[in-house]
């Protein structure tokens, strides 16, 4: 009786162990199908913003260059490129721990991508303009993309300290805006150097714009965070 317990309690989880091996196994080919999709689609828009710019906040050759937008990314694109790197061409299913954590900082960047769009520049000047070409895939597709994959395939944990750290990418940005601009100073034209038009009513409203945006940015770190814990921690993410 004993040993046809025993068998039985193994063979349970012996299945339960295949059962997992095979969502594993799904969730893995998902995800590279993702990662794929990131890098092809940040190709694609590359090429369609550096060879054939048009529209709003769009600029061909290197001065694309300057659109956190693009920097962006360009970022999630490499990163795509990193992950495919490790897990489909090196076999390696655990990835070092600071490119889990750059990942993490690109999902963060293309989201406040995305937030910025949809909040603050559609409504300035049109969410047609602001989503259509190249800007469809910069503002809306590869964001949602890279977000997802983050809060559905992340397995590793992240900390609050990693949510600060994933704002450097922005910070390094803002900082770098802000000087630029005041050294060049207003221009002939007010979108000649403040392209992004933050500062058209004052350095307060421009240094205001950008305080909200370093509390934004935190605070889709946070979510995509909290968000990524509670489809693989079981909502005891601390």
């Amino acid at each position: 009786m004993t040993d046809r317990y025993h068998r039985w309690r193994c063979s349970i989880t012996k299945a339960k162990e295949n059962g997992k091996t095979e969502c594993i196994t799904r969730e893995f080919k998902w995800q590279t199908a993702v990662n794929i999709f990131i890098l092809l689609a940040v190709l694609f828009a590359f090429y369609l913003m550096y060879f054939r710019s048009e529209g709003l906040l769009q600029a061909k050759g290197i001065a694309a260059f300057k659109y956190f937008t693009v920097l962006s990314n360009v970022f999630g694109g490499v990163m795509a490129a990193v992950w495919l790197t490790f897990n489909a061409l090196l076999k390696k299913k655990a990835l070092p721990r600071p490119v889990v954590l750059l990942k993490y900082a690109a999902a963060v960047s293309l989201g406040l991508t995305f937030v910025t769009v949809m909040v603050f520049l559609g409504p300035l000047y049109g969410y047609i303009a602001m989503l259509r070409k190249a800007n469809l895939w910069f503002h809306l597709l590869i964001p949602l993309a890279a977000m997802a994959e983050f809060v559905f395939f992340n397995r590793e944990r992240v900390s609050v300290r990693n949510c600060a750290a994933s704002m450097l990418p922005m910070f390094l940005y803002a900082s770098a805006y802000l000087t630029y601009n005041l050294i060049m100073g207003r221009g002939d034209d007010p979108f000649q150097y403040d392209w992004y038009g933050f500062l058209l009513w004052g350095w307060g409203v421009g240094v205001g714009i950008f305080a909200v945006i370093c509390a934004g940015t935190f605070g889709i770190a946070a979510l995509l965070r909290k968000l990524n814990g509670i489809a693989h921690h079981q909502g005891n993410d601390k």
